[in-house]
């Protein structure tokens, strides 16, 4: 698959993310005020780290990194992510990978809070993804290619 390819593939996907008052569809490159609004609202998320300059955040998934895998495969993979993200103490929502089209299946992943593009660059790369989506309230949605 070329990169033009895989980048259509990124995009033509939903980013949604589950919250306890309901799923925010993030989107690359379409700011979402709702979504905005929500985490400048929620006090543990806006308490932390200076959100007056806005909240920064990513969505990362450890599953079929580049290829399909099967099933068992995903889910050890997501469960170590999962246990990396806890044990660094980062807050975080369940969210899924949508692709728009269906060709690709649903993947499970996380959205972190309060975290840079530095530190999801590395989560990325640990579980061989090639990009992950990285944010801050005010601002669009996007890729970092890895």
């Amino acid at each position: 698959m070329s990169s033009s390819m895989i980048d259509a593939a990124f995009r033509a996907t939903t980013y949604r993310v589950s919250t306890p008052v309901g799923d925010f569809a993030l989107r690359i490159d379409r700011a979402d005020a709702p979504f905005d609004d929500f985490l400048s609202r929620q006090p543990l998320v806006a308490a932390q780290h200076g959100a007056s300059t806005g909240i920064c955040w990513g969505v990362v998934t450890a599953y079929n990194p580049g290829t399909l895998l099967p099933d068992d495969d995903n889910h050890r993979r997501q469960q170590r992510l999962c246990e990396q993200i806890m044990a660094s103490g980062w807050l975080f929502f369940p969210a899924c990978n949508l692709a728009d089209d269906g060709a690709w299946p649903e993947e499970p992943s996380y959205l972190l809070l309060h975290v840079d593009e530095e530190q999801m660059a590395v989560l990325g790369r640990e579980f061989c993804q090639r990009a992950v989506v990285c944010g801050r309230t005010g601002l669009a949605p996007r890729l970092l290619w890895l």
